[in-house]
């Protein structure tokens, strides 16, 4: 009973790891990439400036600045928001909700009725205007492209990640029942050995990484929707007034007060955003935040703290903070998966773990191929099944990286004036990976391999070559300045075409028909 248990759940493993690899692939490299989301977009812009180290003083004084300006607009409004500088490392979700590009320092922003500018927070004057950048969608739509894929409505394609992903989270659990002695096998791995070398690496890094993937897939779930989750005890909040909304003034009092009293509940430059209300017959408010998407992900309403205007009091208005256990457990488990709270080495870990995930995936499809060709080889009657799948790995596991590539080559070589520009980048993206799936189906499979493994690494090897001779942001530049997150870019293209042209080098060597048979050629992957 014990033994056909285990063999159940070894079917299970196979064909659930089977059925959605190729689509849990996409979902890990994409993924992967979206933990440097912030970065690969800044290095699409190439037209923004380097990175500047931006002294800015207290709370306090931009506040204040913040407050002079406002005060100084001849339009009424009925609001005012303020958003304090960043310094980078803790940008929350990014510039598409009021943060910073990771790395980079924001400014002072302030809007009123609905106008907005950024400030020199020493001075409280306008910034100059921003400089005009190139058409890109940059690191958000791979960040995307992990949940709802790309060409399909989001509902459907929503689904279908959903289904991959409650398989792959069968897979891991199986894999993790079906293998008795799994984590004594993560100190064992026997190269040269065909089939049992692949199983040995599939071993190492499912075990090397498996609380991440255990995270990230039930989180992904629990994000959606699709999976129990901790419960989350919002405060129930106030329905919105149907009193008319009067014309903000500055505050009666000074703003320390206010602020150092947020400060000692969010701790000392966590303030990230601040608004005036007024609405008639109730006192002016003033409500403080930490910046969005580094406090609660999944609701920013009830993480505010709410003051008094006249008095600098803080009004008995529920909030999350001081939230017990389980609220904070979805913050964690949210927050972990998009990693928004992650510092730079945090991040690079969350990335390696993630391309740990794609090596597992990939090693697991090449597995399942490698032990029923040695099956059918001996009895020459392999199925088209089995030629199908060997090509669908080629085209996939080598294809979709070169696409990726093939992304960041279009951001530098479209026309900075093309019409759909951001488009046309991803377009390249699918176009590349889909020329290569139909080189795959129409090669020999021994020769596609060695051939794409090349071409990835040319792809990402030339990368910070072409960056250098269209751009004045290239290492040259970057090194020098220590603007980490554009150097950062270049050298990692260098680190995956070392990687992508070590594996075609030892491909090559095993596959030399001097010293192997063709059938020992063919189970070697």
């Amino acid at each position: 009973m014990k033994e056909h248990f285990r063999q159940s759940m070894a079917w299970l493993h196979i064909w659930a790891g089977l059925v959605t690899g190729w689509v849990l692939f996409f979902i890990f490299v994409t993924g992967s990439l979206a933990y440097f989301q912030h970065e690969i977009t800044r290095w699409m812009k190439p037209e923004l400036p380097l990175r500047t180290e931006t002294q800015h003083p207290s709370a306090v004084i931009m506040v204040e600045k913040a407050l002079d300006y406002l005060a100084q607009q001849p339009e009424a409004a009925q609001s005012w928001e303020i958003s304090l500088p960043l310094d980078g490392r803790r940008t929350g979700c990014g510039p598409q909700c009021g943060g910073s590009l990771r790395g980079y320092s924001s400014d002072l922003y302030v809007s009123w009725a609905e106008n907005s500018e950024w400030l020199d927070s020493r001075t409280g004057l306008p910034l100059p205007p921003p400089v005009m950048t190139r058409d890109t969608e940059g690191g958000e739509v791979l960040k995307e492209m992990h949940y709802v894929l790309h060409y399909l409505d989001r509902e459907t394609a929503t689904f279908i990640v959903a289904i991959c992903a409650m398989l792959a989270l069968l897979a891991v659990v199986t894999g993790i029942i079906t293998h008795k002695k799994i984590f004594k096998d993560f100190f064992t791995f026997r190269p040269g050995k065909g089939q049992r070398s692949w199983l040995d690496a599939h071993n190492v890094v499912s075990v090397m990484a498996l609380p991440f993937f255990l995270m990230i897939v039930y989180s992904g779930l629990a994000e959606r929707g699709y999976m129990p989750k901790p419960v989350i005890d919002i405060p129930e909040q106030k329905k919105e007034s149907s009193k008319e909304s009067l014309s903000i003034t500055r505050p009666d009092i000074p703003m320390a007060r206010i602020i150092e009293q947020a400060e000692h509940l969010l701790g000392h430059g966590q303030i990230g955003h601040i608004e005036l209300h007024h609405q008639a017959g109730e006192t002016p408010q003033i409500k403080i935040s930490r910046p969005w998407g580094t406090e609660y992900p999944l609701n920013r309403e009830g993480s505010f703290l709410h003051f008094d205007t006249k008095t600098g009091e803080q009004l008995d208005i529920p909030n999350t903070f001081g939230q017990q256990i389980p609220h904070k457990a979805l913050w964690w488990l949210v927050g972990a998966h998009f990693a928004w709270f992650a510092g730079a080495g945090l991040r690079w870990l969350f990335f390696i773990s993630g391309l740990l995930g794609c090596v597992m995936i990939a090693s697991g499809l090449i597995l399942w191929t490698v032990k029923r060709r040695e099956k059918y080889e001996r009895r020459d009657d392999a199925p088209a099944g089995l030629w199908l799948v060997e090509r669908l790995n080629a085209g996939v596991i080598i294809g979709l990286p070169v696409g990726i590539a093939a992304y960041f080559w279009a951001n530098r070589l479209l026309p900075v004036t093309m019409i759909d520009r951001a488009d046309w980048e991803v377009h390249c993206l699918f176009l590349t990976w889909g020329w290569l799936l139909l080189y795959a189906l129409l090669r020999s499979i021994d020769k596609a391999w060695v051939e794409m493994l090349w071409l990835a690494t040319l792809a990402f090897g030339l990368i910070p070559l072409l960056n250098w001779l269209t751009t004045d942001k290239h290492l040259g530049m970057t090194v020098p300045h220590r603007d980490w997150v554009l150097a950062g870019i270049d050298l990692t293209m260098l680190v995956l075409a070392v990687v992508f042209g070590a594996i075609a080098w030892k491909i090559r060597h095993l596959w030399e028909p001097a010293t192997q048979s063709v059938p020992a050629l063919r189970g070697a992957i």
